[in-house]
């Protein structure tokens, strides 16, 4: 029974893409190994530039980003991603419980969490589970606004038309003011 269980979640678990930043290659070979088998597509990088420009071109639910790196840090690496990206769910990877992100850096590059890399990759995989379920929940709610946007724009149409259709002078008049606006928004250059 709990085999099946645990096909049926590696099935969903392959719907997100995970990115594992870590100068350590022996890192990214454990990660892979653990995640590919937890059902997660996985890419891993060892320079936090390349990771940078995977993150600019590709789309990756989450990041495992080790904190301590050269040529730079993690924190500078989320600080560039953070520029275009504000989606990305990032668990930062500390090898020394002394040197974990201060808290006020967390906050501030709006990172998910951190984890130490001499626990056991368990509580990793929660940290990873539990970001997934949030990622989920995410796209869930963004669904429900475009299904709530559309309703609303189809309510404000029949509306429209229905104003129209009662008196022959107002025929057309939002399709006047429409046209007339998108003009007006080129002249002032609001509109391209």
């Amino acid at each position: 029974m709990r085999k099946g269980f645990q096909n049926l979640e590696n099935n969903e678990n392959k719907n997100y893409k995970i990115i594992a930043v870590d100068d350590e290659e022996g890192i990214i070979d454990s990660l892979s190994i653990f995640l590919k088998r937890s059902g997660y597509e996985f890419t891993g990088v060892t320079n936090p530039q390349e990771a940078i420009e995977k993150v600019k071109n590709e789309h990756f639910d989450l990041m495992i980003l080790d904190f301590i790196m050269t040529p730079f840090h993690g924190d500078q690496v989320v600080e560039e991603i953070r520029k275009f990206n504000k989606e990305l769910y990032i668990l930062l990877l500390t090898g020394h419980k002394d040197l974990a992100p201060p808290l006020d850096t967390i906050r501030r590059l709006d990172i998910q969490g951190y984890c130490e890399k001499s626990d056991k990759f368990d509580q990793l995989l929660l940290l990873i589970e539990s970001g997934i379920k949030s990622i989920a929940q995410m796209n869930e709610i963004k669904k429900i606004n475009e299904q709530l946007e559309k309703a609303y724009l189809e309510s404000i149409q029949t509306l429209r038309y229905t104003v129209e259709a009662k008196d022959s002078y107002t025929r057309g008049h939002s399709d006047r003011v429409s046209e007339y606006s998108v003009l007006i928004g080129k002249k002032l250059r609001f509109i391209r």
